[in-house]
């Protein structure tokens, strides 16, 4: 593998991550009629910090908890982020 392979499988799987990332909000808030608009807000309600935001790295940085308040952040997020990168990955290495 080149490494401007592992450079694509990389950038695969962070596009991977961030649409999974995307994915599990829309199917937090859809059912409860919250708008996919605006920023990323905790259930205390505070706006969540960009660098809190990055897909797999802010949840394992803060290990599962919310900086504002302290609550937990449910394990499934993290894992559709890390099944969503992982596909992504491998589609990418089908197609190179």
């Amino acid at each position: 593998m080149t490494n401007l392979e592992i450079g694509g499988a990389v950038l695969a799987g962070g596009l991977g991550a961030s649409i999974g990332s995307f994915a599990a909000v829309a199917v937090e808030r859809m059912p409860n009629g919250e708008s996919l608009r605006g920023r990323s807000h905790c259930v205390c309600g505070a706006p969540i910090k960009a660098r809190d935001n990055l897909p797999i790295v802010g949840w394992l940085l803060r290990r599962g908890r919310a900086r504002c308040c302290g609550a937990r952040i449910p394990g499934w997020y993290v894992v559709v982020e890390i099944v969503a990168a992982a596909v992504a990955v491998g589609i990418y290495l089908l197609l190179v």
